[in-house]
């Protein structure tokens, strides 16, 4: 009767799919996946379970349970192999809910900064000896993992709302950084998608509770809808339960930090002094603020959080410098939504006053066709940009929605701007070469294949 399952995965290698994996795995059940991609997660994976290479029948051989990931499709062979012998098929996000089940839960939700804060508040229980389990959408640099199996009673959660499944996810504390218009592919309007937060909002049970980022205009609409929840906020407005106030941009041993004070405002107010922490930008430290209300709640003392916060090292793609000298910065970053990209841009012209070449993957069809005037406009403090192919991410184009239609608005509207199409080869790399003058920095932006791109042109000029 408790015989540890069989759970195969289709899709493993996705950053979602791969941490439910290890997780069950190091849980004790015998997990296998599948994947066409032989990315490093698939690398790390291979030495744990078995993993193949291409979607086959024979595959599930002797699985208990099959999970899919949101790219597959439904006509994969080992989904219809796995319907015709009845064994049970489960989707990420359902999945997902039933692991969150093992444990008291908290979900991290928004349309930006999701898992910057959710690896802020997994990293702020590990410095506090809390030992929490671990599925952040992102690598947290100090682990060098995504996924985690603690002993300890918290679960720290990522919550893609992509799909809409992230409302029916068992959270006992909720997080909601934001809400902007994303996920077109999906949700039909703004209201669609603020119906889906209220709905996650109204999963916490009475002895949780939820924790706003009220500096939203979306958040604080849903705030007046939540009824019978606990409610903590936090942003820069000083009606926020948790505020930021002196916030610099200061160097050390050659490196940037954030340095500002909290606001605690309930009954009385107080301030807590001379915070420190490596990320750079407002958004940021908006998500520093999800991440105080969320430890605060469970009576984390400041002094174990402003430790945390100092030591915190990142999560991969989230401006990771891949190269630094004296006259030249490369940074990788996952940013591809209009309002990442531009606080992406914002922060790093914080550190720089020198030239930014940006060079950007659009990713999805839909979302460049529904966005195109904001994609225009967050582009706007890079000196030089770029344009990569489309990373459809699975989608058939539309109409004529390319990488040229955006590198011909992008001209129209910045003339005086030097402005480029390009592929994603060595003639690219020679052209962005010359452009790298003393001084001139450049920034990665894209959720595709620009990662990868990025850390072979470092390789290149390396070898130049």
């Amino acid at each position: 009767m408790f015989k540890k399952k069989h759970i195969h995965f289709i899709g493993i290698g996705g950053i979602g799919m791969s941490g439910i994996a290890q997780v069950l795995h190091k849980k004790g059940f015998k997990v296998s996946g599948s994947d066409l991609s032989q990315n490093l997660i698939i690398k790390k994976l291979k030495k744990k379970m078995k993993i193949f290479s291409s979607h086959k029948a024979e595959n599930i051989n002797n699985a208990d349970m099959i999970v899919y990931s949101s790219a597959i499709k439904k006509n994969n062979i080992e989904i219809l192999t796995a319907k015709k012998l009845k064994i049970p098929v489960f989707s990420r996000a359902k999945m997902l809910a039933q692991v969150m089940r093992l444990k008291s839960s908290i979900t991290v939700a928004g349309s930006h900064g999701k898992t910057t804060t959710t690896s802020l508040i997994a990293s702020i229980f590990e410095n506090s000896g809390m030992d929490p389990t671990i599925l952040s959408g992102g690598i947290i640099n100090s682990l060098e993992i995504n996924a985690k199996l603690g002993k300890g009673e918290w679960i720290v959660a990522e919550a893609d709302e992509s799909d809409g499944s992230f409302m029916f996810l068992p959270s006992t504390i909720g997080v909601i950084n934001n809400i902007d218009l994303e996920h077109v592919d999906y949700y039909r309007s703004m209201k669609h998608l603020k119906d889906s937060f209220l709905r996650y909002s109204e999963n916490i049970p009475f002895y949780g509770f939820i924790s706003l980022g009220i500096d939203c205009k979306n958040v604080g609409e849903i705030k007046k809808k939540i009824y019978g929840k606990k409610i903590i906020t936090y942003g820069f407005s000083p009606k926020s339960n948790y505020s930021a106030t002196n916030v610099k941009v200061i160097k050390k041993n050659n490196s940037f930090f954030t340095s500002f004070d909290i606001v605690e405002n309930f009954e009385k107010k107080k301030i807590v002094k001379n915070f420190l922490s490596p990320l750079l930008g407002e958004h940021n430290i908006k998500n520093i603020l999800a991440s105080i209300s969320v430890s605060r709640g469970l009576k984390i003392s400041y002094h174990k959080i402003k430790i945390a916060l100092k030591k915190f090292s990142g999560v991969k793609r989230r401006f990771t410098v891949l190269h630094k000298s004296k006259h030249n910065l490369i940074i990788d970053d996952y940013a591809h939504h209009p309002v990442e990209i531009k606080e992406t841009l914002k922060s790093l012209k914080q550190i720089t006053k020198n030239e930014i070449i940006s060079i950007f993957e659009p990713h999805r069809y839909s979302r460049i066709s529904a966005m195109i005037d904001e994609f225009i406009h967050c582009l706007k403090k890079s000196d030089q940009i770029f344009i990569l192919p489309v990373f459809s991410a699975g989608e058939k184009k539309i109409n004529n929605i390319d990488s040229a239609f955006f590198y011909k608005k992008l001209k129209k509207k910045y003339i005086k701007k030097k402005v480029y199409l390009s592929e994603h080869d060595k003639n690219f790399f020679d052209k962005l070469k010359e452009k790298m003058i003393p001084g001139n920095n450049v920034i990665f932006l894209g959720a595709g294949l620009s990662s990868r791109t990025a850390n072979q042109f470092k390789n290149y000029l390396k070898k130049c």
